[in-house]
This record gives C-alpha cells, structure tokens and sequence, in this order.
C-alpha cells in the first residue's frame, strides 16, 4: 500500500487524478474523513481512500506494485509517494501501586495533595519534591486533545463522561472496547481526573493501531488528517493532538502530515522513542513543528537508558515507572515507563496553557513552553539533546 501526496497549491489536483484512475484502471474513490465505516475499506485493492481535508492537504493511499507507485510519482501534481511502514507500540511494564489522591481548590488554583511523582515533578523548578501538584483550576477546560493511539477505554473512571470517540482508521480497530492498554494510558496521563494533567479538557480518541498495538503509517496519516478536518470544521480551535507511536526510519509522509497539522494551527506533542538512540532516525519525532519529548528518572533528571537523544529532541519529562489508567476495565491501573508517557504530560501541561492563558500558534505556544521549562538539571544528557 502506498501513499500518495499532491501539491495542495494546486486545485482539484486529487480530483483531476481520481478521474483518470477511475476511467484508466477502474478504481472506486472513498473519503475517509467523512466515513462513518473507514475501516470498511482498508484491505480492498479496487479502492482509492482519499485523505484530503480542503485547504491543508490532498492525497490518498491505495495498493500498487512497485513498478506502478514509480509511475505515480511521476504524474502531474504529485509531490511525494512512499510506501506504507509498519507501526507497533512499545513500552515497558512495571508493577502496581494503589493510591489515590485528594485534591483542593484555591485562588484559582487547584492543588493535589498526593500526586504521583511525575506530576509532582512537573508543577517546580527544582528538587526536592514537595509532594503537591499545583496546576490551574481552569486545567485545560474548553481543550480537546486528541489522543491518536490504540484507542481510549472512554467509559474508565479518570474520564468522568470527558471522552468521546472521534474515528477509527485501521482493520480490526473498531469502536468495540477491545483495546490495547496504551492509549488509555496515555490519554489518563494527559487528562485523567486523578493521574492526568489537564483534568478538565476533552478527550478525542483517534484510533490508529489495532487491539495488538499493531498498525502501519498509513493509519497514523489517515487519522491525523481526519484530525485536521475536525479542527477546522468544528467550534471548538483549542486542538492539541498526542502520539506516542513512532515510525522507523523516517516517513517523509507522515512528517509532511505533522506539518498540516501545525499550519492548521494544532499543536502537537509526540514520543522521542525508546531506543536509546538519535530521535532525528524516525517519525514524528524527526517532523520539526513536532514538540518531540524525551524522558526523564522518577528519582533524578537523569535521562532514562531508553530515551532517544539528540537535536529533535526539544524537551524533557518524567518517564519512568509512571502511573496511569488501562483499559482491562473502568478501574483498572498499570505502570509503565517510556516516553510515550512523557509526550502526554507535555500534552497535557499545552491544555493548561491554553485554557488559562488563551490560545496562540503552534510555535508561539512552544516557544512559552521552552521559556517555563526549568534549564540546567538534566544529567547524562547525550549530543544535542537540549538541557
């Protein structure tokens, strides 16, 4: 299966090359943006699954040989054809702890009184760890993020009735809650009422990878672009997306789709990788309007032996022995470590900004993220990762 990119500058270019793949080789043209079956389609070689979203990109995927994509790429208009990689999460697993938290609320903020250390980490500027996580008592309200993964557990109990299914964009990725547990461990580390950052914002779940974890490229560029229409069709221009997935080695299409993502003012918080090696070697970490994150010790700001490094890397956060829901059931907790865990309290801390601050472009808003950040702590820091 291949993907297929036109220059969006110029109109009805997707069209004008669906007519002559229609009348020439007897394809069938699908939208998946605005299916309510996209997963119908995704094995069937007769058809074109168109993926544009008008004014941020044209283009599609389907299946040809090799021979015929090197054709395609040749056509008027078409800026980038690649073929589809192979996606599966990864993460490390750790032991149970029960605990819960209390919290309070005053002078317009909110204080939790027995946070998990990651959270505890990332509300000071220094150690020691005083035991609180203080945040905004507006806490993302009014924000959607979008958690584009293997799918959230929407009924768990960190969510209070606060996410909703958006789309489902890969075989046997249904809307059924028959789930592997990492998105639903992300998306409670962004916003989970008790583990999460932004505890009031939305939770749009945008499923990419199937009950296995298991999924391609090209489910991640179909659901980011769904993801596009939904923010520039819908009320709500408050959009930060998640991804903790990565895509090895790079993916010139799925970067370009990051970048849609930005100019369409979204922003963006992806996973440096978990291969202790140069973030820059794969997608979306490499994209450069991504907000790629690494991680970081539970007791130390060492990074972690996992992390990816290096100049893709725009910050850290903890992501270690992290605690978050899972999606066995409405009450059911796990730990894990990885920077997929770390991405999301990025995620989470752009929700907080926004809804006490106001919203700005994707690169203003990363820019006051870098400012708040706290400079000169990290340790074990490896070339051109930033401190």
């Amino acid at each position: 299966r291949y993907i297929v990119i036109f220059d969006k500058e110029v109109k009805n270019a997707a069209e004008d090359h669906y007519e002559m793949m229609k009348e020439c080789y007897k394809t069938r043209v699908q939208s998946i943006i605005k299916a309510d079956e996209s997963t119908n389609t995704v094995f069937d070689q007769s058809v074109i699954r168109d993926f544009s979203v008008n004014g941020s990109i044209q283009g599609y995927t389907s299946y040809f040989t090799p021979e015929f994509a090197k054709a395609v790429e040749k056509m008027k208009n078409v800026i980038l054809v690649e073929e589809e990689k192979k996606v599966k999460v990864d993460k490390i697993l750790h032991a149970v702890p029960q605990r819960f938290s209390k919290r309070y609320f005053t002078n317009k903020r909110a204080e939790d009184d027995d946070p998990f250390t990651n959270l505890d980490r990332i509300d000071q500027a220094k150690r020691p760890l005083d035991g609180k996580f203080v945040y905004p008592d507006s806490a993302g309200e009014g924000v959607n993020i979008f958690i584009v993964d293997t799918g959230v557990l929407l009924t768990h109990e960190q969510f209070d009735g606060r996410a909703k299914l958006g789309g489902s964009f890969c075989k046997n990725c249904t809307t059924r809650n028959v789930l592997d547990t990492h998105g639903t461990f992300v998306a409670s580390v962004a916003a989970g009422n008790t583990v999460g950052v932004a505890r009031k914002a939305n939770i749009i779940d945008v499923r990419v990878l199937d009950a296995k974890g298991e999924g391609t490229s090209v489910n991640m560029i179909e659901g980011l672009c769904f993801v596009i229409d939904q923010h520039k069709n819908g009320k709500n221009k408050n959009s930060v997306v998640n991804m903790s997935l990565r895509v090895d080695p790079v993916s010139r299409a799925l970067n370009h789709v990051v970048k849609e993502i930005t100019d369409a003012g979204i922003h963006m918080a992806v996973a440096a990788g978990n291969d202790s090696k140069d973030a820059c070697k794969q997608s979306p970490a490499s994209a450069p309007s991504a907000i790629a994150v690494g991680a970081t010790e539970k007791k130390s700001d060492a990074v972690t032996d996992f992390s990816n490094f290096g100049k893709c890397v725009d910050i850290f956060s903890p992501g270690r022995n992290v605690y978050g829901a899972a999606s066995g059931y409405n009450n059911d907790y796990l730990v894990f470590s990885g920077t997929s865990f770390s991405s999301p309290l990025v995620a989470g801390t752009l929700a907080l900004l926004i809804s006490k601050s106001g919203n700005k472009p994707p690169d203003a808003l990363t820019k006051d993220l870098i400012k708040l950040s706290t400079k000169g702590v990290i340790t074990g820091l490896k070339k051109g990762s930033p401190d």
